[in-house]
C-alpha cells in the first residue's frame, strides 16, 4: 500500500495511456473501411457496356423482311414461295421441285436477287418452238395469248417487268379478246401500244 502510495501519480499517467489506446483501437474498428459498404458507382458499370449495339442487334434479328415469289412454269412445284431477302433466283426453283425436262433454262437469269411479290415463269422448250411456228405463219407477229417472256421482250418498249405483268394478266384474267386489252396490264399505257399494236396479233 505504501509503494501505491507513493507512485499514485505514476499509476495514474499509465491507466490513462491504456485507456488511450484501447479508445483509438475501438474507433478504427468501428470506422474501418470495409468492401460490403463500398458505394455503388453506376458510372463505372454504364462505360464498360455498349448500351447502343445491344438494342441495334435486337432490332436486326426481329425486324427480317418477309418476300413472297410466285413461280409459275415449268417447274415442279409452282406455287408462291416465302423466301430470303438474300436468296436468287436458283435458291427459288429448286425449293420449287427444280426444272421439269422439258423447262428452257437459258431464258431465266438464275442469278438474279428476289423481290416481294416477283414472278419468276420459266418457259419450256415446247413453248418457244410452237411461238416460232405461230410468228412464222402470222408474217412475223407475235400472238399475245401464248407468248413467252422472252418473245415479248422482243416488242418495242417491253422490258422484263412489262413482259412478265403480260403472262400474269393474262394468267389471272384468261386470254386476251382484243389487243386493246393490253392497256389494261400495268405499266403498259396508249403510247406504248402505239409501239407494239402493229407486231401483235389476237387471238
Amino acid at each position: 500500500m505504501k509503494w501505491i502510495k507513493n507512485n499514485y501519480i505514476l499509476l495514474l499517467i499509465g491507466a490513462l495511456v491504456v485507456i488511450s489506446l484501447f479508445w483509438d483501437l475501438l474507433i478504427s474498428e468501428l470506422f474501418k473501411p470495409s468492401i460490403e459498404t463500398t458505394p455503388f458507382h453506376s458510372a463505372e458499370v454504364d462505360s464498360s457496356i455498349d448500351t447502343q449495339q445491344l438494342p441495334i442487334e435486337i432490332n436486326q434479328s426481329t425486324t427480317q423482311e418477309k418476300l413472297y415469289v410466285d413461280v409459275k412454269g415449268a417447274i415442279y412445284k409452282p406455287g408462291v414461295y416465302l423466301v430470303e431477302p438474300d436468296d436468287r433466283v436458283i435458291d427459288v426453283i429448286e425449293s420449287a421441285g427444280g426444272f421439269t425436262d422439258d423447262a428452257d433454262e437459258n431464258q431465266i437469269n438464275l442469278a438474279e436477287k428476289v423481290y416481294d411479290a416477283m414472278v419468276i415463269y420459266v418457259p419450256s422448250v415446247s413453248d418457244y418452238s410452237e411461238l416460232i411456228v405461230q410468228t412464222q405463219s402470222n408474217d412475223g407477229k407475235i400472238r399475245i395469248n401464248q407468248a413467252t417472256q422472252t418473245e415479248l421482250e422482243q416488242l418495242p418498249g417491253i422490258g422484263a417487268t412489262k413482259a412478265l405483268a403480260i403472262i400474269q394478266y393474262r394468267e389471272d384474267n384468261g386470254p386476251f379478246k382484243t389487243a386493246e386489252e393490253l392497256q389494261n396490264v400495268s405499266g403498259i399505257g396508249a403510247k406504248t401500244f402505239e409501239q407494239i399494236k402493229e407486231f401483235i396479233i389476237v387471238p
